[in-house]
């Protein structure tokens, strides 16, 4: 398994750096995306979220540790069906 923890806010500012961060992600084995450090995020993350799940088509990614509002938000455009999401 693959873990990779995020934390703080990611907008546009942290686009770069997240962009290359997803990028070195294999996919080779399960991913697991740790959010409950993440205090904010805008639609820049959510591309990059959703551009890693379009580059990874057959790989499991969970994204673990979502508080209500992130999940709330990725409910509402559908990634709750292109990742598995877990409470915090």
């Amino acid at each position: 398994m693959e873990r990779i923890e995020l934390h703080g806010e990611y907008d546009l500012s942290r686009k770069e750096e997240l962009a290359a961060f997803l990028a070195s992600v294999s996919g080779k084995k399960p991913i697991v995306l740790d959010v409950t450090r993440v205090t904010y995020v805008d639609s820049s993350f959510l591309n990059e979220l959703g551009m890693l799940r379009s580059r990874l088509k057959n790989a499991r990614i969970t994204l673990q540790g979502a508080k209500p509002q992130l999940r709330r938000v990725l409910s509402l455009l559908g990634f709750d069906t292109l990742f598995e999401i877990l409470d915090a």
